[in-house]
C-alpha cells in the first residue's frame, strides 16, 4: 500500500513538472513572439484622448501662462538690455564731463572732483537735478525687473499647476480604462501577461504619461543679430528631434523589461511553495536577474545618449552665443549697435 503512494507521489510530481515545463515554454513562445513586435507609438494628440472638457480648459490655463511666462523673459532681456545702454551711456558721459568745473560750481572750496569719486561726491556736492538722471533710470529699471519678476512667479505658478492638475486626472482616467480593460480580457491572455506586468502598466508606465504630459523681441531690437544667430536653430531642433526619439524608445524597452521582472518576483513570492518544493530558487532568480540586466542596459544607453546629445545641445547653444557676440561687436563698429541691443538679443 505504501509502495503504491509513492508511487503515485512520484508520478503526480513528474507530471506537475511537465506541466511546470510546458507552461513555461508556451510563456517563454509568446514572450519571444511578443518581443518580435515593434513597439508602436502614439501621436501627441492622442495622449489627450482622455481629456475631458475640464481638463481642456486647465491646459488652455496652463498654456496661457506659460505663454504669458515666455513673453515676460522676452520683456526681462529688454530691460536688462536698456540697463546696460545706461551704464555704458553714463560711462561715456563721465568721460567727456569737466571735472575741474564742475567742482567750482558745485563743490565746496578746495574739494577735488574726479571721475573715481564723482558718484560718492553727490552728497557732498550740490549738483543740479539733471546730475541724478542716471540714478532715476536705473531705479525705474530695477523696479521694472521687480515687477516682471513678480509676474513671472504668477504664471508659472499658473503654468505648473494647471498643467499638472489635468495630468493627474487624465493619468487617473487612464488607469481606470486600463483596469476595466483588463477585467474584460479572456483568460488566454493572462497565460501571456502576468499578474505582476499588469501592475507596472498601471504604475510605473502611466507615471510615464503623466510626465510627459505636463524670437520676437530679437527682431524688433536688431535683425541682422538674429538672423544670424537663428542659422544654429536648425541644429537645435534635429538634436532635440533625435533626443525625442531614441529616449522615447529606449524608455519603452526599459519599462518592459521593468514588467517582465515584476512579473517573475510576484509569480515566486504568490507561489513560494511550489518554488521551495521544487528547489526552484536559484532558477527563478537568474530569470529575474535576466530581466534586471536587460533593464540595466537600456537603462545605461539611455543614459548615455541623454548626456551626449545633452551635451551636443548645449554645445550649439553656446555655439550660437559666441557666434552672437562676435557677430554683435561686429555690428558695433560698424552699424552703430549698442551693447543693450547685443545682451538682448544673444
Amino acid at each position: 500500500m505504501d509502495q503504491n503512494e509513492t508511487i503515485d507521489k512520484n508520478v503526480t510530481s513528474s507530471n506537475n513538472e511537465k506541466n511546470f515545463d510546458t507552461q513555461n515554454s508556451f510563456q517563454k513562445t509568446c514572450a519571444k513572439t511578443e518581443n518580435k513586435k515593434p513597439i508602436e507609438t502614439v501621436s501627441i494628440p492622442s495622449l489627450f484622448r482622455y481629456a475631458t472638457t475640464l481638463d481642456i480648459i486647465y491646459m488652455l490655463i496652463g498654456t496661457t501662462g506659460g505663454i504669458g511666462n515666455g513673453a515676460t523673459f522676452a520683456v526681462l532681456l529688454f530691460l536688462i538690455g536698456n540697463l546696460l545702454n545706461s551704464f555704458t551711456a553714463r560711462s561715456t558721459d563721465i568721460c567727456t564731463l569737466n571735472f575741474t568745473a564742475l567742482a567750482i560750481q558745485y563743490c565746496p572750496p578746495g574739494y577735488q572732483l574726479v571721475a573715481s569719486n564723482y558718484f560718492s561726491s553727490s552728497f557732498i556736492c550740490h549738483f543740479n537735478q539733471t546730475t541724478f538722471d542716471f540714478q532715476g533710470a536705473i531705479q525705474n529699471q530695477i523696479l521694472y525687473v521687480v515687477i516682471i519678476g513678480c509676474i513671472c512667479l504668477v504664471l508659472s505658478y499658473i503654468q505648473v499647476t494647471f498643467w499638472s492638475m489635468a495630468a493627474e486626472r487624465q493619468t487617473k482616467a487612464i488607469r481606470k480604462t486600463i483596469y476595466q480593460s483588463i477585467l474584460r480580457k479572456e483568460i488566454a491572455y493572462f497565460d501571456i501577461h502576468k499578474a505582476g506586468e499588469l501592475n507596472t502598466k498601471l504604475t510605473d508606465n502611466v507615471d510615464k504619461i503623466r510626465d510627459g504630459i505636463g524670437d520676437i523681441l530679437g527682431f524688433i531690437k536688431g535683425w541682422k543679430l538674429t538672423l544670424v544667430m537663428s542659422s544654429i536653430s536648425p541644429l537645435l531642433f534635429i538634436s532635440v528631434a533625435l533626443f525625442s526619439k531614441l529616449a522615447s524608445r529606449l524608455t519603452a524597452m526599459e519599462l518592459k523589461a521593468y514588467g517582465k521582472a515584476g512579473a517573475i518576483a510576484e509569480e515566486v513570492f504568490s507561489s513560494i511553495r511550489t518554488v521551495l518544493s521544487y528547489n526552484g530558487q536559484e532558477r527563478e532568480e537568474k530569470r529575474y536577474q535576466k530581466h534586471l540586466d536587460e533593464a540595466k542596459k537600456y537603462g545605461i544607453e539611455k543614459g548615455a545618449i541623454s548626456g551626449i546629445l545633452t551635451g551636443i545641445l548645449w554645445f550649439f547653444i553656446y555655439c550660437s552665443y559666441a557666434l552672437g557676440f562676435w557677430y554683435g561687436a561686429k555690428l558695433i563698429r560698424d552699424e552703430g549697435y549698442n551693447i543693450g541691443d547685443v545682451c538682448s538679443v544673444s
